[in-house]
């Protein structure tokens, strides 16, 4: 039997993750349990495989002062009720769905998580990590999925503007022929083959394809038995790569982003490319993330 692991990191600390976010994951994971628009692949079978958090407050990383142990051991039992009560909210959602579901609980300083997470994702299909909005170590936690785990990641805001597909009808894929583009159209061929619209974008002003490129990339879909349709769009001077991302999307009703995420080593740590940094921090719609 064939199953398409989903893994969900659930944190506890300073703010345990929402279950509106554990929600959309599984109402996701069921739809992409039925076969594809066109009965041509069977059906997979999904798992949402949770890991819970309780954070070990650290001397000093948090707060310094003559109370610190009090604040610590206060900070401490509230870390320790977070995890527990996402594990019986994720174990509550999950009893609504059909989705097959997996539950642990890990007790991991800030550090130790942060590793131990990026070796989980190695040996799982997708991380769908919810984000929430001017959330920095939620960010940093993306960041080393993305570049380290060697995995997709599915990001989603924690709190959307406007409401999150629970089914994916319509793709759009950030095409500009790099290799991150390549890999992200790879891991993301269980969502295109569903799809009901898949749209290719390259922006224009950016990096430009000729039309030849354009037509061998919907050609190399169509090998998939996706049908896809390419547009270049201007990006004007006015708009941020992200502006630009963020505008596509909700012109076109967009439900999944797939693009390659980019960054270069400095001194050991990725800087992250205009784009890929935008869209960590506002994420406008489902976005999976390859490199």
């Amino acid at each position: 039997m064939a199953i398409r692991d989903f893994l969900l990191p659930l944190v506890s600390y300073p703010k345990p993750t929402t279950k509106a976010a554990i929600e959309q994951v599984f109402r996701l994971s069921e739809s992409l349990q039925s076969g594809n628009r066109d009965g041509n692949h069977a059906a997979v079978t999904q798992r949402v495989s949770a890991v819970v958090y309780e954070i070990e407050i650290e001397t000093g990383l948090y707060f310094e002062g003559a109370h610190m142990g009090e604040f610590l051991e206060r900070e401490a039992r509230k870390s320790a009720a977070n995890a527990q009560q996402l594990v019986q909210s994720f174990e509550d959602i999950a009893a609504r769905h059909t989705v097959m579901h997996r539950c642990r609980l890990e007790r991991r300083t800030p550090f130790d998580m942060t590793r131990n997470l990026v070796e989980a994702a190695r040996l799982h299909h997708v991380t769908v990590q919810p984000l929430r909005k001017d959330t920095e170590d939620q960010f940093d936690l993306a960041e080393k999925l993305i570049f380290e785990s060697g995995r997709p990641v599915l990001i989603f805001p924690e709190a959307p503007l406007r409401p999150l597909a629970t089914t994916i009808q319509t793709v759009a894929v950030a095409w500009d022929g790099s290799r991150q583009a390549t890999r992200a159209v790879a891991d993301a061929l269980p969502f295109l083959r569903r799809a009901k619209t898949v749209r290719a974008f390259t922006a224009t002003d950016d990096k430009p394809l000729s039309p030849a490129q354009a037509e061998q990339f919907v050609e190399y879909l169509a090998g998939f038995g996706i049908e896809a349709i390419h547009e270049d769009v201007k990006k004007t001077d006015q708009n941020s790569i992200g502006s630009f991302m963020e505008s596509y999307v909700a012109s076109r009703n967009v439900d999944l982003l797939v693009m390659g995420a980019y960054g270069h080593s400095r001194l050991r740590e990725f800087i992250l490319g205009g784009a890929t940094r935008s869209i960590l921090a506002n994420p406008p719609c489902w976005v999976l993330l390859s490199h």
